[in-house]
Parts: C-alpha cells; sequence; structure tokens
C-alpha cells in the first residue's frame, strides 16, 4: 500500500510543477503533518517545492533564501538525486542575486 505521507509528497510535486500554489501548499503541510522530525529527505524535497512555490508567487530571494538554505544544512549524502534536482529545476528560472545565491549553494 502506499503511505500517505508519500502521495502527499507527491502530490506537492504535482502541483507545484503545474504552478498551482495553493494546492501545492495545502499537499506540502498534508505530508510534513505525517512526516516524522527526522525524515531528512522529504523535509528537503517538501522545503523545496515550497521555494518552487514562493519563486512562483513573486518572490524568487525568498525562494533562493529558501532553497540555499535546505541545501546547505543537508548532510552531503543527501545533496543528490531528487533534492538536487529540485533545486537545479528552482535556479534554472532564477536571476540576479537569487541565482546567484542558489546557484552558490548547490557549487
Amino acid at each position: 500500500m502506499f503511505p500517505a505521507q508519500k502521495h502527499h509528497v507527491h502530490l506537492s510535486q504535482s502541483y507545484t510543477l503545474l504552478g498551482d500554489t495553493r494546492a501545492a501548499y495545502r499537499a506540502q503541510d498534508d505530508a510534513l503533518a505525517l512526516t516524522s522530525s527526522p525524515s531528512v529527505m522529504t523535509r528537503a524535497l517538501i522545503a523545496m517545492d515550497t521555494a518552487a512555490c514562493l519563486r512562483v508567487d513573486g518572490d524568487p530571494g525568498a525562494a533562493a533564501e529558501m532553497a540555499a538554505a535546505v541545501y546547505d544544512r543537508l548532510p552531503p549524502a543527501y545533496r543528490t538525486g531528487l533534492v538536487h534536482s529540485r533545486a537545479q529545476l528552482l535556479h534554472r528560472p532564477l536571476d540576479g542575486a537569487p541565482r546567484r545565491l542558489l546557484g552558490d549553494a548547490l557549487a
């Protein structure tokens, strides 16, 4: 059976990619409510989705700050795969200081 928490993590990503930030934020809240505190990967993925939503909602600076802070706090083993690809996906449309900030974290 597919756990409800994973379902909400996937919904978060889907709604985020569709640009439906209202639904994405709801899915993120639901996923976090079902996530045990030591779940580093899940929390990082949700945070990257939240950062992407901030960009869509018109705050690229907050988006870059959030994504860079999350990425910087991750243990090296978690800085690859899905978290890295979501950070890169957020990085692409950014420009100026937000792009540099997140780019420095990804370097």
